[in-house]
């Protein structure tokens, strides 16, 4: 059973503490509804087969169910592939129902379609683009596409004249009565914006039915963007906030695409996990709908979908703008990369990308320098530093074994050479590394975000949570507050956010600075801006700016 959902609100006023209490009262009280009887079978059709949703009681076994519902064990596992044969009371099995007939496919003449075979990639939306032909059209006589589009089948597509492409193309595009081609239509004033966020809030607290860290961070995320739709109905927008609890599961999604209001969407934000987002993903580019993926930096989507958002950029992406920043920020100095035999390849890799570039310039590679640190040790080193100007060094190892040891010996050389050490984020993460290590070196390195503390609009911020929720605001909180505020401001502003997506600037944001740039002509827009945070050697934490990355085709 998915919780069906938490919360559907719109926000016309201030928050309500009460009211997100019941939200948590309403979470954690899971594993009561789990204990209710089954006398009333809930029944769902996924694809071209029924199946009873069975809450498993105290003492019940497969074989016990089975003999209830009059199946095989192996027919129940077949339905319930995540678990091994282990039932817990509280879970929820799909028993196949076998009385329920299969529809049949309907006869075709084969003459009149093309054989296409699936390549790793393919979604509805480009299908439709090249062959004019809708997904219905293509699941009627391709029944098993049902179970998704899967490399290398070959499906049969309906053969489209380019007069009848060209009517489905003038028909889509003309209004029915006072309705808009698409949800993403400009909206007048005093209408709502209508917000689907999809978060895996009760994930692992069904099991538990307590909280945990990252139940937490998603709740937090989501009290960040209440607070940002308060804020922003306080300036006359009107926002309407449909929250869905997806459980970490895609049957979960799957439903709950199925809710009457998900074509009156404005704009998705989530599902936060790659593997939930398939589904979302598909609808989001059919229905032209913008879809944020807020977290993930898994780009499988943004490649394929033009409707489709990514605010945290894929780390090859961040590697890439790291060798960037390097080559404008030293332009002609000395870069020592310290790699060794058991290294990662992230150094390297920034190393390559900066050869590549200085010498499509004319620099020589003679100014960069690669130093094995862990089986040479300091004393090398210590000869090619200088004592009077800042050296440059380059280390995005994410081993933490190697990152401690490192950053043990740059410690005792910053004593008596000023270093510059240009690192990546993981190292801050790393529970063996020292924050005083960090600022010795004057640790650099690039992030999507940075919370400056320093800022009014932060401590406003953090004061008003507090005063809501009766805690600190996480991350999450401002991930959730800033990914609200732009793309519910940038939906205010224009009618389509593929074609104009209009500039952060005077947002308000409070942890982070957007771009958006297009991929592909198939494909979405990924945030190309990035933070360049510094662990000063004054023991301060500080951004020193935003550096752009465009990425390349």
């Amino acid at each position: 059973m998915f919780l069906n959902f938490i919360s559907t609100k719109e926000r016309s006023g201030s928050l309500r503490k009460k009211n997100f209490l019941m939200v948590l009262l309403l979470l954690f009280s899971v594993g009561s509804l789990f204990g209710q009887s089954n006398k009333n079978y809930e029944k769902v059709v996924i694809g071209d087969y029924r199946f009873i949703l069975h809450n498993v009681q105290k003492k019940e076994t497969l074989y016990s169910i089975s003999r209830l519902y009059g199946c095989s064990q192996e027919e129940i596992l077949e339905a319930n592939k995540n678990i091994t044969g282990v039932i817990k009371k509280g879970m929820v099995l799909k028993i196949p129902d076998n009385s329920y007939k299969k529809p049949q496919s309907a006869k075709i003449d084969e003459s009149k379609f093309t054989q296409y075979q699936i390549v790793s990639g393919d979604n509805y939306y480009q299908l439709k683009l090249k062959y004019g032909v809708e997904e219905e059209e293509l699941l009627k006589y391709n029944p098993d596409l049902r179970n998704g589009l899967k490399a290398g089948k070959t499906i049969l597509i309906p053969i489209k004249t380019k007069a009848e492409i060209a009517a489905k193309e003038l028909s889509d595009n003309e209004p029915l009565g006072n309705e808009a081609v698409t949800p993403s239509k400009t909206k007048s004033s005093g209408q709502v914006l209508n917000v689907g966020l999809y978060l895996p809030i009760s994930a692992v607290v069904v099991d538990s039915l307590k909280p945990t860290a990252k139940t937490l961070s998603f709740l937090a995320f989501y009290q960040g963007a209440l607070m940002a739709v308060d804020q922003l109905s306080k300036t006359g927008l009107k926002v309407k906030m449909y929250v869905y609890d997806t459980e970490k599961s895609e049957s979960n999604v799957e439903i709950l695409v199925k809710k009457p209001e998900f074509l009156s969407l404005d704009l998705l934000i989530g599902p936060v996990y790659p593997d939930g987002q398939k589904i979302i993903s598909e609808l989001s580019a059919k229905n032209k709908i913008p879809m944020v993926s807020p977290l993930s930096s898994d780009d499988k989507f943004s490649k394929i979908n033009p409707c489709y958002f990514q605010v945290n950029p894929v780390k090859k992406l961040r590697i890439e703008a790291t060798s960037e920043y390097i080559l404008q920020e030293f332009p002609k100095e000395k870069v020592i990369f310290l790699e060794g035999a058991n290294s990662s390849s992230e150094t390297r890799q920034i190393r390559d990308h900066l050869d590549m570039k200085r010498s499509a310039r004319g620099i020589t590679k003679g100014h960069s320098v690669t130093y094995n640190l862990w089986s040479n040790g300091i004393d090398e080193l210590e000869r090619q530093l200088q004592p009077d100007r800042p050296n440059i060094l380059v280390m995005a190892d994410v081993n933490e074994v190697n990152v401690s040891i490192a950053m043990n010996r740059l410690a005792l050389l910053s004593k008596k050479y000023p270093l510059i050490l240009i690192g990546i984020q993981e190292f801050t993460r790393m529970q063996s590394i020292e924050t005083e290590n960090l600022h010795q070196v004057n640790l650099r390195y690039l992030s999507t975000f940075f919370v400056n503390y320093n800022l009014p609009s932060v401590n406003t911020f953090v004061e008003n949570f507090k005063t809501e929720f009766g805690t600190e605001p996480s991350l999450f909180a401002f991930q959730g507050y800033d990914v609200t505020t732009y793309f519910l401001k940038s939906l205010q502003k224009t009618s389509n956010l593929t074609r104009s997506l209009p500039s952060d600037k005077d947002y308000g944001l409070l942890h982070t600075s957007y771009h958006f740039t297009k991929l592909s002509g198939f494909g979405g827009y990924t945030n190309d801006n990035f933070t360049v945070v510094e662990y000063s050697n004054t023991f301060e934490l500080r951004s020193l700016g935003v550096f752009q990355m465009r990425p390349q085709p």
